[in-house]
């Protein structure tokens, strides 16, 4: 699968809920694991591959894979600040203050809600897809001091993006 880049007008389009969790839903959410891997990567959006559904997948610990459909954040406590990367904006990474403790509710690849809270990485990775869903990308998370120094890297990136709006 093609990893979209900042620029391509996919990240920021509205999501829909994921209706009916059939066949489909589940073999796209193997292909995202697979081409998370390859990349590689700890979290990848149906957004980042060309889909404008709410669901992700996530690798925060070892062998361990989550599939998060429909996610929901209910409740979040305290800040924490992490050099976080993504898979749409290669190479580049940035210090970014999230909640470090969530309460979340969403449903797994077979239909089953769940409610759990969680803190460290599972919570900043969660949260940053989740923001993909939202139309909402890591620059959005950034300072002006902070653009202003990768200002040449995010335009090289963001022109890769355009290319594949067409």
């Amino acid at each position: 699968m093609e990893i979209y880049k900042f620029g391509s007008e996919i990240l920021r389009a509205e999501t829909q809920s994921v209706e009916d969790i059939t066949d489909e839903i589940r073999d796209l959410l193997d292909d995202m694991i697979e081409t998370m891997i390859l990349a590689p990567g700890i979290g990848l959006a149906a957004p980042q591959v060309g889909h404008d559904l709410r669901m992700f997948v996530m690798n925060t610990e070892e062998n361990q894979f989550d599939k998060i459909i429909n996610p929901v954040v209910l409740e979040a406590e305290g800040v924490s600040t992490f050099n976080e990367g993504c898979l749409s904006f290669p190479e580049i990474f940035a210090d970014v203050a999230r909640p470090d403790w969530i309460k979340v509710r969403y449903l797994n690849e077979d239909g089953e809600e769940l409610e759990l809270e969680r803190d460290g990485l599972w919570a900043r990775c969660f949260q940053h897809e989740l923001d993909h869903l939202d139309g909402r990308l890591l620059v959005d998370n950034l300072t002006q001091k902070q653009l202003r120094k990768m200002r040449e890297e995010l335009n090289q990136i963001e022109n890769l993006g355009r290319q594949q709006n067409k």
